[in-house]
């Protein structure tokens, strides 16, 4: 495999030597294997690629229910377990004035946390459309330094007539 990644010798007998067991190649063979083997290469290569895209977190139904179980994960803490509000216990004072207070505190962190996994959900599945600039194609706008000093001065007088407009 790592003769159809296109190594040089030295590069595979460093990966070699981590192996178990060890071992080592010549220039000689891996030239040899790469001159009888070069079409089969690239497709092993390619087979490999493809394999890999096509399971685990490669596939989008793996990853969508990855993220269903983490929210289901967090919504059961949060609504089953009672943690949208923790208790929580602070000291006030000193060893002769010490005072114990026990408080609510909103969960914050793990409801950001839901939101965030909700919000990968619905990006996963479609229903959150990234929006798209209509004007320019999506390129980069084009100004000249004189266009934006123009329209820099444009929004200064309106901001300044607005400004007298709610004096008035």
């Amino acid at each position: 495999m790592w003769i159809a990644e296109g190594l040089e010798t030295d590069e595979i007998n460093k990966r070699a030597a981590k192996v178990k067991p060890p071992f080592t190649v010549s220039r000689r063979a891996v030239a040899h294997y790469r001159k009888t083997r070069g079409v089969k290469l690239e497709e092993i290569k390619e087979a490999d690629e493809t394999s890999a895209l096509n399971k685990g977190l490669a596939l989008k139904e793996n990853r969508v229910d990855r993220l269903q179980q983490l929210a289901d994960l967090l919504i059961g803490d949060l609504f089953e377990n009672d943690l949208l509000w923790t208790d929580e216990v602070k000291g006030i004072g000193g060893a002769d004035n010490f005072e114990r207070i026990d408080y609510k505190e909103f969960n914050k962190a793990e409801v950001d946390a839901l939101r965030g996994v909700l919000d990968d959900l619905a990006s996963e599945v479609g229903e959150r459309v990234k929006r798209s600039d209509v004007t320019s194609g999506g390129e980069p706008i084009q100004m000249q330094p004189e266009q934006i000093a123009q329209r820099v001065n444009q929004i200064l007088e309106l901001a300044e007539k607005r400004k007298k407009d709610a004096g008035n």
